[in-house]
């Protein structure tokens, strides 16, 4: 087996081992905001939602379109969405190893992958759902092409360099320095050819139609204003809110090199013996390609953790290439410029530890009180039920959408006034909002709105003063769907009641549920007119036509969370109930019925309707069947 074939299997070998590391635990809470945002962007564009239109986003479109394709592909889940940004992982490394080919030193090309996949922030952004890796991972493709140009002359590589760069434009626009180092390989390409200008601009004109040609499919696919307003004018807006300051910059960056230092040292080390062996090409381009990522971080604002991963290819390609020309100095014994390299490979085994450690830091992060939120979120809500919250993650894993329109609710989208109370407040009211999240500290920044939601939801299920989710929404009596006059007991009201599954199946008459139902989902709406001294239980039943009993729910109102010795004279109680329906259900006419009982006594509370006395209500008849 040759050199080659052995180099391809490492690889190969590299990127199943990379992979192999960050699979487990991917169906773990995060605290990010954007991981949830881009997730809830997708599932809603999935749902029939359309982008920028419909759906509120002020994201680039393409990881959401990928995202899209992937619940396609693989279901709803965020799992699905973190597999697909694995997927990219690969991409990246497999184009760092194809530019040590290119460059003729395979082994810096495998050691640059290695030190990629090992890099803290990428090892963490590469098991989250978020945009970063997939644009990073097209713009090292991009690269790796141009190269292939560079060598062979041939077009083709140029025009897929600038595809690849388009599409990287189009998940996340952090990789536009890019440019500095395709230029200057164009340049490089033809500076000796007596027909330079032209070849240079004809190769220009390729590469820059190339990555046109994805913006100007978008702009076709999506409406131009829209898309404008929220991805493109939103970054504007935010910049003024967040002007640069050089403490939050140099803070980033300090943490960034705390994390890396092991890759830096080596980087560094790497610069040198290149400059020993006048490795000039080699360092122009990925000069340029370091220095453009740096500029593009240092003038963004605000910065963010996960910016800074557009340094890491060029580092990891550098600190590669001081291990190869460290192997390549000791071979020929000059040991000095050759010692310098192994000391720099000792910087970086030094910091090893502490980057296995950090990683490991990151794949093992376990639920705390979010997994009691999302099951709570899963129990007081049906699916068909939207929620609100500052970290879209936390609905996503429970199933819940949130209202099209919403976005997000970031920081940065708060203070760049974006998010507002009265527009929040609108949402609310438009959708059928039956719980609010606050749960990453942001909506205490909508006082207004947070004071709406204090009047508008009955319960606050509180973990501390920070964590909190409101849920039973107050509605009007002229908001009930199905009225009804029913008295229970001394002053309890049934004023109407909403059966659905999905979608609205209850009604004026019989209604029909297809034997693929599996759920019937009841909201029944109270109020009393004096104060109810016991905590009652109420009963919601399904009767089969002879009258036998096919399924009920039994429960306190409100999942339990509002008893009716809580009740205050007035209030108009919404109260769901979720029946299961058995496998075998026979195709007939079966009646719902609903009541209240002391659970002591099991003795029922009467009732007393226009049609007369008796134990419960009916509510309506469902017909069973095709």
């Amino acid at each position: 087996m040759g050199n080659r074939s052995i180099y391809y299997l490492l690889v190969i070998l590299l990127v199943v081992v990379s992979v192999a590391g960050r699979v487990g635990n991917l169906d773990a809470f995060s605290p990010s905001n954007d991981e949830g945002a881009y997730l809830m962007w997708a599932w809603l564009v999935h749902s029939g939602h359309p982008l920028y239109t419909e759906t509120v986003s002020v994201s680039a479109p393409l990881f959401i379109v990928f995202l899209d394709w992937s619940f396609d592909l693989a279901g709803v889940s965020l799992v699905t969405g973190r597999a697909l940004v694995l997927g990219f992982l690969c991409l990246a490394l497999l184009s760092l190893a194809w530019i040590g080919e290119l460059q003729s030193q395979r082994w810096a090309g495998l050691a640059a992958a290695v030190i990629f996949s090992l890099a803290p922030l990428s090892f963490a952004l590469s098991r989250m759902a978020m945009g970063e890796m997939p644009a990073v991972a097209l713009a090292t493709g991009s690269l790796a092409l141009a190269l292939a140009y560079r060598r062979g002359g041939q077009r083709r590589w140029l025009a897929l360099s600038g595809l690849a760069f388009g599409l990287s434009s189009l998940v996340k626009t952090l990789s536009l320095a890019l440019v500095l180092p395709v230029i200057w390989l164009i340049l490089a390409r033809h500076w000796s050819s007596p027909a330079r200008p032209g070849k240079i601009l004809a190769d220009l004109a390729v590469w820059g139609l190339a990555g046109l040609l994805p913006v100007c499919i978008v702009l076709l696919v999506y409406d131009p204003t829209r898309l404008y307003d929220q991805a493109v004018a939103f970054r504007f807006e935010v910049r003024r809110a967040f002007p640069w300051r050089l403490a939050d910059h140099s803070l980033r960056l300090s943490d960034f090199v705390q994390q890396h230092w092991g890759i830096l040292g080596l980087a560094l080390t790497g610069v040198a013996l290149l400059v020993v062996r006048a490795c000039w090409e080699t360092l122009v381009w990925l000069g340029l390609w370091l220095a453009g990522g740096f500029l593009t971080v240092w003038f963004h604002s605000p910065l963010f953790w996960q910016h800074l991963i557009i340094l890491l290819p060029p580092l990891a390609l550098l600190a590669g290439l001081g291990f190869a020309e460290t192997a390549a100095l000791m071979r020929e014994r000059r040991w000095a410029w050759g010692g310098l390299g192994l000391a720099g490979g000792l910087l970086f085994i030094l910091a090893l530890p502490g980057v296995l450690l950090a990683n490991q830091t990151a794949q093992s992060v376990s639920f705390g009180r979010e997994a009691e939120a999302i099951a709570f979120l899963e129990q007081i809500t049906y699916p068909t039920d939207q929620v609100i919250s500052d970290n879209l993650l936390l609905p996503f894993m429970a199933g819940r959408q949130t209202p099209p329109p919403l976005g997000d609710l970031a920081q940065v989208a708060i203070d760049s006034g974006r998010q507002t109370s009265q527009r929040l407040i609108a949402i609310s009211g438009a959708y059928p909002v039956q719980a609010v999240a606050n749960w990453a500290l942001r909506l205490p920044y909508l006082e207004e709105y947070m004071d709406w939601v204090e009047s508008n939801y009955l319960v606050r299920r509180a973990w501390d003063d920070y964590h909190v989710i409101y849920f039973g929404r107050r509605v009007l009596a002229d908001q009930i769907p199905h009225h009804l006059e029913a008295r229970l007991g001394e002053g309890i009201e049934l004023l109407g009641y909403d059966a659905q599954r999905g979608r609205q199946v209850g009604g004026g008459g019989p209604v029909s549920l297809g034997v693929a139902a599996r759920t019937v989902d009841v909201t029944l709406y109270w109020r009393t007119a004096t104060p109810v001294k016991d905590d009652l239980t109420v009963f919601v039943q399904l009767l089969d036509p002879a009258g036998r009993l096919v399924t009920q729910h039994d429960g306190q109102p409100l999942h339990g969370y509002l008893p009716t010795s809580s009740w205050s004279p007035g209030d108009l109680i919404p109260d769901p109930h979720r029946l299961p329906l058995p496998d075998d259900l026979p195709p007939g006419r079966y009646r719902l019925i609903a009541g209240m009982y002391a659970l002591e006594t099991q003795e029922r509370l009467p009732v007393r309707t226009a049609q007369g006395a008796a134990d419960y209500v009916l509510l309506t008849e469902i017909e069973m069947g095709d």
